[in-house]
């Protein structure tokens, strides 16, 4: 994927070809690996809903992104506040919200569902829901200590 996002956006929108009678009327479950910053989404569920969906919830395979990755390009930025989860958790609580990012990435707590609130309305979804970081651990079935988790959970 090109790193600048006005290409990445030119891209994705080169990608969109509505099937009026796949989308019209329907209520449409969109599920992606993950949701970094949050741009091209927001354009996706405006563009499904102006070809007539009825509702439009997300499912991402894995759990919020709180820290840019220091390995790889798909989640590296200048700043964290360019996340998606990061910029909501500041818009939320300011600094003070930073301190508690790992309630943020929990959807069982109070914090966690006002950021899966918030990203809804932000990107116009009728339902968000992330992976947890032990359901994906789970599913791809490699251990804990095998991997990293940085981008999730901040630890090295």
């Amino acid at each position: 994927m090109p790193s600048n996002q006005a290409v990445r956006n030119r891209v994705a929108k080169m990608k969109q070809i509505p099937v009026p009678e796949l989308i019209k009327d329907k209520k449409l479950l969109f599920v992606d690996d993950s949701i970094v910053r949050g741009t091209q989404l927001g354009e996706t569920v405006e563009f499904l809903y102006g070809a007539g969906a009825k509702e439009v919830h997300m499912r991402s395979a894995c759990p919020p992104i709180m820290y840019s990755c220091k390995y790889l390009s798909f989640s590296s930025s200048k700043s964290d506040m360019e996340l998606i989860g990061r910029r909501v958790v500041q818009e939320l609580e300011g600094d003070e919200g930073q301190k508690h990012l790992d309630e943020y990435s929990d959807a069982t707590t109070e914090r966690g569902k006002c950021l899966l609130k918030s990203i809804c309305e932000q990107l116009g979804f009728d339902s968000l829901e992330y992976q947890s970081l032990d359901g994906m651990l789970e599913a791809i079935g490699i251990d804990r200590e095998k991997i990293c988790t940085y981008c999730w959970d901040g630890k090295e």
